[in-house]
């Protein structure tokens, strides 16, 4: 969901290191003023999810500024399944030299 592969294609590298700064800072804020003690093991779970989670809301609904394609599903459903099936075909082959040497 973060999406932050697409930002660096872009090479908005200032945009990624200012979102991910501004959430850390956060996260510190949030940490400082809510965990006192070892208690509040879940609230500092909680605030180190959240500012991970909130960048990577910011990037999602960001992307809106780079949506100027459309996916054709029928274009591209061929392609999709023949790696599918070789990605498949591959783990059966793997998997498959491994129960083989079980087996003896």
């Amino acid at each position: 969901m973060g999406c932050e592969w697409l930002y660096a294609i872009h090479e908005e590298y200032g945009y990624l290191a200012l979102r991910n700064i501004c959430f850390q800072i956060l996260s510190l804020i949030l940490l400082l003023t809510y965990v006192k003690d070892e208690s509040d093991l879940l609230l500092y779970a909680w605030t180190t999810v959240a500012g991970s989670a909130g960048a990577n809301l910011i990037n999602f609904l960001r992307l809106r500024k780079y949506r100027t394609w459309r996916f054709s599903w029928q274009k591209h459903l061929l392609p999709i399944l023949v790696l599918f099936a070789n990605s498949l075909v591959n783990l059966l082959y793997v998997s498959a030299d491994v129960a083989q040497l079980g087996v003896m």
